[in-house]
């Protein structure tokens, strides 16, 4: 056999061994980012590159909420790899320019994109049965004929991802997910309420200042109000006067048992050991919505499943951004470090 047909013939083979666990996430994981960071790029690949996504809108019922969903759609073919998308505490919901761009760059790597428009999230609100009303949503997108066979998986960005990963450890469809990816989320309700309190937060062993937003302080401790009964409505409010974390975090744990049952429903900590799913989490350094903290605290506690952290420069909270006080080579290096993570996630999920 002449040398040139043989190594033709090798070539062929190792792209078939290699195409499902290596090439084609490669493929993927560069569309996305390449379409995600498409400002700081020097041409516009993904869009040279693939068809423009299909988008739709539809009205749809999970565990008895009515909602709008969001779906984006490769434009070629009609059956796909999945993600359910978990917004943020936005009060544009589905518009949220961000989200939307993420829909998109997704579509045009390959996957059936689905966005709920969740209530409690556009609303701003604690809703102890979130877990379970994103679970009936990840079902659906499960069950349709053209994700069958195919992997799908949640992606949680903000408090969307503390809802995510709560109900991967407490609910059946989320709980056997591909993957569950988190960006700028939260580990436990309790410590995250007491940084914002306090402007503080826990690192290697010392709590030290952190500035939340001023959305963060505006916005949590009144829906922490609000998710109470009302006749602990009091008792919450003054746990959330002002003093040290310790000072906060000891307060909202002695609240009274139905007051902390709820803000367990909605904290991934106390699900973390029955997540089964890998998770993957990407939180800013310089987050000042959900502190840094969280993400370490998620990366110590144990857990059988599979863990990765990634903390770039080039996100700011839940949104794609650029290295500040940096030159061209930091940008690459950032966007090396989440195109590598990005082939992980999908390389895992496949």
């Amino acid at each position: 056999m002449p040398r040139a047909r043989l190594a033709l013939i090798v070539a062929a083979i190792a792209l078939v061994l290699l195409w499902r666990p290596l090439i084609r996430p490669a493929a993927q994981a560069t569309l996305v980012v390449a379409d995600i960071f498409a400002p700081l790029l020097p041409v516009p690949l993904a869009s040279w590159v693939t068809p423009k996504p299909r988008v739709s809108d539809t009205v749809e019922r999970f565990a008895g909420v009515e909602m709008r969903v969001t779906w984006w759609r490769p434009g070629l073919g009609d059956r796909h790899e999945a993600v359910m998308v978990v917004n943020g505490a936005s009060p544009y919901g589905n518009d949220n320019a961000a989200t939307r761009s993420l829909g998109a760059s997704l579509a045009r790597a390959g996957f059936l994109v689905m966005l709920p428009e969740f209530p409690f999230l556009k609303e701003g609100r604690l809703d102890p049965a979130a877990p379970e009303i994103a679970d009936a949503a990840f079902a659906h997108l499960r069950a349709l004929p053209e994700t069958r066979g195919s992997a799908v998986g949640a992606f949680g960005a903000s408090v969307g991802g503390g809802v995510l990963l709560s109900a991967a450890g407490s609910r059946p469809a989320i709980g056997a997910a591909s993957y569950a990816v988190v960006l700028g989320a939260y580990y436990d309700l309790d410590t995250y309420v007491a940084s914002v309190v306090s402007e503080s937060q826990p690192r290697d062993g010392v709590v030290v200042p952190w500035v939340p937003s001023q959305e963060a302080r505006e916005r949590v401790p009144p829906a922490v109000v609000d998710a109470a009964p009302p006749r602990h409505r009091d008792a919450v409010r003054d746990a959330l006067r002002k003093g040290t974390y310790e000072e906060v975090l000891a307060r909202l744990r002695a609240l009274p048992g139905e007051v902390t049952e709820r803000h367990a429903a909605l904290s991934p900590s106390a699900a973390w050991e029955r997540i089964r799913t890998p998770v993957f989490w990407i939180h800013d350094p310089n987050d000042e919505f959900e502190p840094l903290a969280e993400a370490y605290a998620a990366e110590r506690a144990p857990r059988s499943g599979r863990f990765s952290l990634v903390v770039p420069r080039l996100v700011q909270h839940a949104e794609p951004g650029s290295v500040k006080g940096g030159g061209p080579l930091d940008t690459l290096a950032e966007l090396w470090r989440v195109l590598t993570f990005t082939i992980e996630v999908l390389r895992v999920a496949g």
